[in-house]
């Protein structure tokens, strides 16, 4: 997965860090700040231990008692947590390049920056049945490429049924990285609860160039990715007006909806550089910080 991003992009990555817009409990103060230079003596609570973890809060009566690894949390040890949900909808195949491979990309970089600042980093793709896959630390760097190299699990739902499960799951609070078109009418309606439930929503939209300005004419016969239904029309300039009206006006509810929960919104197109992204659309957002 390194191979996908240049020299020049993996060590900006290294150098950023993901930025909460919202305080949560538990967010790390000696990771994010003093690199573990200090330690609380302010026992806050157990938690199941997780590749990563300081084998020094790990509770050895406990492990040797009832056989399970456990390990202390401190109320200014706790991590900050990060949901990063990347879509896999069929949609998201469209394009070249594909909206998928540059949403890895993305989803790439921004858990790189998560996992480089000691934040436990917990990634799923929307409407699979499989369970998020937990991480922490840099030393959790190649699980993750692992898990983005993998053929995703096969996706059971849409991706508004997606974002239901995920909010019906009763994930810890955190940022939640949301990558995806977003090309479901229903979505605008569910983006509030984000915010509603606690999280810090951060909302990446990713769009290919043909479908922000189609340069296309004539009869035309479209087939929807999602529900295979096909549609024959004429693509003259009213059809083309109509589109790019329809489009804006789902853009903007999804804008909307983000903001309605406290969440952010960012769109981005495929042509793009992922340097750019990282470094300058993100940073301007206040995503992210060097």
């Amino acid at each position: 997965m390194a191979a996908l991003l240049s020299p020049a992009e993996l060590s900006a990555i290294d150098r950023l860090r993901l930025v909460p817009r919202r305080s949560f409990t538990g967010a790390i103060r000696g990771e994010r700040l003093t690199s573990r230079r200090g330690m609380s003596t302010e026992f806050a609570d157990y938690r199941s231990y997780e590749e990563g973890d300081d084998l020094r809060h790990v509770d050895w009566n406990v492990l040797a008692r009832l056989g399970q690894a456990v390990t202390k949390t401190y109320r200014d040890e706790e991590d900050l947590c990060v949901h990063l949900l990347l879509d896999r909808s069929p949609s998201m195949e469209f394009g070249e390049p594909t909206k998928l491979s540059f949403a890895r990309k993305l989803a790439w970089g921004l858990g790189q920056m998560a996992l480089g600042g000691g934040d436990a980093l917990y990634a799923q793709w929307l409407g699979s049945r499989v369970k998020p896959v937990a991480m922490r630390g840099r030393q959790s760097t190649s699980k993750f490429s692992r898990w983005l190299e993998s053929p995703a699990a096969e996706t059971t739902a849409s991706l508004s049924d997606g974002v239901d499960q995920f909010l019906r799951s009763g994930a810890r609070s955190g940022i939640v990285v949301l990558i995806t078109d977003g090309l479901d009418p229903r979505l605008p309606s569910l983006l509030p609860a984000i915010g509603a439930r606690g999280h810090d929503l951060m909302f990446l939209q990713v769009l290919s160039p043909i479908e922000l300005d189609p340069d296309v004419e004539g009869d035309l016969r479209l087939v929807d990715s999602e529900s295979n239904q096909a549609v024959e029309l004429t693509a003259n300039a009213f059809a083309m007006a109509e589109y790019r009206r329809a489009l804006d006006t789902h853009l903007d509810a999804v804008k909307r909806a983000c903001e309605k929960g406290s969440g952010r919104y960012v769109m981005v197109s495929t042509s793009e550089s992922p340097l750019t992204v990282f470094t300058q659309t993100l940073k301007r957002h206040g995503w992210v910080k060097s």
